[in-house]
């Protein structure tokens, strides 16, 4: 096994395929041995088959009702759930172990964006469009350019949604466009289908902003979480099944409700603080787990700790969502007060 890539065991790859094309979440399979596993390139992302050293590309991704169901999240190793205008969210899905050729729909860029994204170096960021004041930020930014406005040829407007809620990339296509985007690169994240002890069972959980809702439900038959958006359980347009997620990390931050941007009604962009450290509750196999976050540094990984030890990641996606500190997080059973209060 190389040094980059810290992975105790993992689904096998045949078993991860057919999750890929539509089935159930990847299953806890042995692990295959150093050789096998140095061939067959684990993503350092999502502990999943392929994308080790690949190109690692981000996807501004709509998250309200008319943009639903979307295409291509359930592809993506990594799911960052971000506040913006109004109270509503987005999403930022990070492709690495498989560059799907539709995901969408793509919207608009964010200034919270620029500072998620230098961890992974210089990824590809597909988006369709931002505040021309922002738009040097993005040009001077750790990204490469992957974006609607520059790379029309890979975007499509799909007939079964009305714009803006209706543009998908090809998202390999673009990638393999482009020159100069980072390889996946070691996150310091260790794997196991094994969850350490300690935890506390949780059947579901439910993170609130002022207009937008994100929960989940856990699924022992499938051995995943079961993703739903604003109290509707979420699905992914390509494959036509639930969104599953492996790992949930709901990590309590600081954040500006003025960022000096805002929308075309007013209403102020906010910033959120994802440099610096903090509280989270990490989710997994039905188990939660208290926890803090650290990340020195814009260019360094986000690092979870459970007590004294690192998070040890489940193999699969992982969503990560931001929540500010006085935002309500419910979870089922309650135990003890949230983290962030």
């Amino acid at each position: 096994m190389t040094k980059t890539l810290k992975i105790i065991a993992l689904a096998s790859v045949a078993t991860f395929l057919l999750s890929a094309c539509g089935g159930s979440p990847a299953s806890d399979a042995a692990a295959p041995d150093a050789s096998e596993t140095a061939k067959v390139g684990f993503s350092p992302l999502s502990g999943l088959p392929g994308g080790s050293g690949g190109p690692i590309a981000v996807v501004k991704i709509d998250n309200v009702s008319p943009a639903r169901p979307q295409w291509g999240i359930s592809a993506a190793d990594l799911v960052f759930v971000e506040e913006v205008e109004a109270g509503l969210t987005r999403i930022a899905a990070v492709y690495n172990s498989t560059l799907p050729n539709k995901v969408g729909p793509v919207r608009s860029a964010r200034i919270s964006d620029l500072e998620i994204m230098e961890q992974f170096g210089t990824p590809a960021f597909a988006f369709s469009g931002a505040q021309s004041k922002f738009l040097p930020l993005i040009d001077q930014a750790n990204v490469i350019n992957a974006s609607h406005g520059l790379n029309g040829k890979f975007y499509t407007r799909e007939t079964d949604k009305n714009i803006p809620h209706n543009l998908t990339v090809d998202l390999a296509s673009v990638v393999a466009s482009l020159t100069g985007v980072s390889g996946a690169k070691d996150m310091g994240w260790t794997f196991s289908p094994a969850a350490p002890a300690g935890g506390s069972d949780t059947k579901s959980f439910s993170a609130k902003w002022p207009a937008s809702r994100v929960g989940a439900e856990w699924d022992g038959t499938n051995n995943a979480w079961v993703i739903s958006l604003d109290g509707e359980p979420a699905s992914d347009a390509v494959t036509n099944q639930p969104l599953f997620a492996k790992n949930i990390i709901v990590q309590y931050v600081n954040q500006l409700e003025d960022s000096g941007f805002q929308d075309k009604n007013g209403n102020k962009t906010p910033l959120i603080q994802t440099v610096g450290s903090g509280t989270a509750v990490v989710m997994r196999d039905g188990q939660r787990y208290e926890a803090t976050w650290s990340r020195p540094m814009a260019a360094n990984p986000t690092t979870y700790t459970v007590g004294a030890a690192s998070y040890v990641f489940a193999p699969g996606q992982t969503w990560v969502l931001f929540v500010p500190k006085t935002y309500p997080v419910v979870f089922d059973p309650e135990t003890s007060p949230t983290p962030g209060s």
